[in-house]
């Protein structure tokens, strides 16, 4: 019993002597530096100069350690963030999110280096990785929400692209990115936003190779509009006019199939519309309003299917003027 009690005691004794030991070590991590009034932990202090703290993280970042390699580039800016190695390791950040398939992550710690290094070399290269990021959303990449891949993120292809016609409009992405601004609100069913965006490409990069699609985008995009009963007859006469510029232009393309059905489409709707107008003038017994509606079916839109009933309409009607004079 006794020799039980005595190894107890041992036994006590050396967890004691370990648990001061640890604790000694764990506290010669911290010095206190009377300059700052604070503790400091030599563990998460930069290295001396720029170069090594640059050199380090880059140890990391070719060793695939991205998580690591984050962390000692945001150490690097913290410490020296007027050193011209700064914008780098910003943009070594992005890269390691990327490469870790943090894709909104990356595109926003390029526009960083963007934004707070605006004369960095590095800008052309990160327009190009924008845009490529942009696609990758566009095409399906869904958000992350804790790890999991949950939010078609068309939203965030649009932010994409827009900040990077923002960040260089003439620039070599620039007419790429607009006429995907187009895309993404078109995907989204929003028709009146994607015209205004097909719009801006036409007008402000008329050398665009997107060119010519952008206007028959326009023309498609303003055909959507008018398909909805909220609005009124002016879409329709802007999509017509869009289609008929477009399908008199010299490089066409392969819409222009499409561009001429959706041209005959637009024509019968409107012309339906100016007979239906005309027929309720009709009703109320107004012959000469109805005829001038009816009229314009014939003048305007002589191939529609409308144009053979107006044609009956306004024999019909002349008949009952020159029976009513009588």
């Amino acid at each position: 019993m006794k020799k039980e009690k005595r190894l107890l005691k041992i036994i006590c004794l050396l967890a004691v002597s370990y648990s001061l030991i640890g604790l000694s070590i764990s506290q010669a991590y911290w010095i206190w530096t009377p300059q700052s009034k604070k503790w400091f932990n030599p563990k998460y202090a930069p290295k001396d100069t720029p170069r090594e703290q640059y050199d380090y993280a880059m140890q990391f970042y070719l060793a695939k350690n991205y998580s690591k390699s984050i962390s000692e580039f945001k150490k690097l800016i913290r410490a020296y963030p007027q050193s011209e190695l700064a914008p780098d390791a910003q943009y070594y950040i992005g890269r390691s999110y990327e490469e870790r398939l943090e894709y909104y992550a990356a595109f926003l710690a390029y526009q960083k280096v963007i934004d707070v290094y605006p004369r960095s070399e590095l800008t052309e290269e990160i327009l190009e990785r924008q845009y490529k990021l942009g696609n990758l959303y566009f095409g399906g990449q869904k958000e992350k929400i804790f790890g999991v891949a949950v939010i078609p993120a068309v939203d965030k292809a649009l932010e994409i692209f827009e900040k990077v016609v923002a960040n260089s409009p003439y620039g070599k992405y620039a007419d790429l990115a607009q006429f995907k601004i187009g895309e993404c609100y078109k995907k989204l069913g929003q028709y009146k936003e994607a015209a205004e965006a097909y719009g801006k490409l036409v007008n402000n990069y008329p050398k665009s190779l997107l060119y010519e699609q952008s206007r028959y985008e326009v023309a498609y995009c303003t055909y959507k509009i008018s398909l909805n009963p909220n609005y009124d007859q002016e879409p329709t006469e802007e999509a017509i006019k869009g289609f008929e510029d477009f399908v008199k232009s010299k490089d066409r393309g392969e819409t222009i199939q499409d561009a001429e059905q959706a041209l005959i489409r637009l024509q019968e709707k409107k012309a339906e519309s100016l007979y239906n107008t005309g027929h309720f003038y009709e009703k109320q017994k107004h012959y000469d309003s109805a005829i001038v509606y009816y009229k314009e079916i014939l003048d305007s839109y002589p191939k529609t299917l409308w144009a053979k009933r107006a044609f009956s309409k306004i024999e019909e009607l002349e008949k009952r003027i020159e029976k009513a004079k009588r």
